[in-house]
This record gives C-alpha cells, sequence and structure tokens, in this order.
C-alpha cells in the first residue's frame, strides 16, 4: 500500500515473416532452369511485431542450410534481415518438372525462449492468389524426346550369298533418350 510503482502494461506481439525467392545465378544452358543450373535463394526476414527480435536464423533443407544466420541477426521492428543459399538442379527436379521448397526462420523474442517466434517462408508473390506461406517453385522445362534405330543383320545365310529365301535376319533396335529427362 506504500510506494508502490506505477505500471503500465504493454502488450508485445512478437512476429517475423520470411520470404524465399529464387534467380538462376549460373545458367549451364540450355537457357533457362535446367540440369546443373545454380539457383541462388534469398531469404529476407522482416520484423512485422513490436518487439525487437535476436538471434534469426533459417533453416532449409534443399540448401542443406542449418541455423543459417541472418545479417543482421537481430532485428527492431519493421526492419529486415538477408542471407543467401545456392543449390544446384538435379535430374530429380527435371524430372519433376520443378524445384519446390520451402525455409523456416526462427528468432528469439523478449517474451520467452529460444526460437518462440518462427515463420515458414512465402514466395514473395501475391498476385497468384496465396497470400501465406506458399512455397518458392522454380519451374523447368521438359523436353521428353527418344529416336529410335532399327539396324538389320542376316545371322543365317543359307545360300545363295545375300539375302535370299530362308534366310534368318536380326533386327536390332537402339533407342536413345534425346530429350532431358528420365523415360521409363
Amino acid at each position: 500500500t506504500l510506494d508502490d510503482p506505477t505500471v503500465v502494461a504493454i502488450a508485445q506481439n512478437a512476429a517475423i515473416e520470411l520470404t524465399k525467392t529464387a534467380a538462376i545465378t549460373n545458367d549451364v544452358g540450355p537457357a533457362g532452369a535446367s540440369l546443373g543450373d545454380e539457383l541462388t535463394y534469398t531469404f529476407s526476414v522482416e520484423n512485422t511485431g513490436d518487439v525487437t527480435i535476436s538471434n534469426l536464423a533459417i533453416d532449409d533443407a534443399l540448401t542443406g542450410s542449418v541455423d543459417l544466420a541472418i545479417t543482421p541477426s537481430t532485428l527492431a521492428p519493421g526492419a529486415t534481415g538477408t542471407v543467401t543459399a545456392t543449390y544446384i538442379i538435379t535430374q530429380a527436379d527435371v524430372d519433376a518438372g520443378n524445384v519446390t521448397n520451402s525455409a523456416t526462420a526462427t528468432g528469439d523474442s523478449p517474451l520467452g525462449g529460444p526460437d518462440d517466434v518462427t515463420d515458414t517462408s512465402d514466395d514473395g508473390d501475391d498476385g497468384d492468389g496465396n497470400t501465406l506461406d506458399d512455397p518458392t517453385v522454380v519451374a523447368i522445362a521438359q523436353n521428353p524426346a527418344i529416336e529410335l534405330t532399327k539396324t538389320v543383320a542376316i545371322t543365317d545365310d543359307v545360300g545363295p550369298a545375300g539375302a535370299s529365301l530362308s534366310d534368318e535376319l536380326t533386327y536390332t533396335f537402339s533407342v536413345e533418350n534425346t530429350g532431358d529427362v528420365t523415360i521409363s
């Protein structure tokens, strides 16, 4: 009842938003996303809350990134930090027709313990109708194609010499995958 301080409680709202975008940074050919191309992913984390967030990091299974540090690693409300990671397109990606991935950002707020603020990445394209946490997709053009070659050889020449009545012919069929996807 005596000399107690006047306290005004302030609601604290910790929140972050992770955006993950992709760009081809080494196009080995053909032009556009294809086998062996290097993709650089840019991760942008914005502090959308009203308290400072520290120890910000990214986990992204596709790029093998675990606790990838954001620069700066402490963000005041409204501030944004970034970091990049690379990935090389594989045959499995070409066969799938795309590279699809999401990442997760974590950070510490003054409200709680470690990693108490998280967000799953968004692709940054709200014009596609999906405005929250949609994966980043890099489309890969697929060009399936095969070439069949058929050859013939006389394997039992009963005479006269050369192809004639009752000779046995063996046909060899060779199929080559001339496209860029696995054919089964």
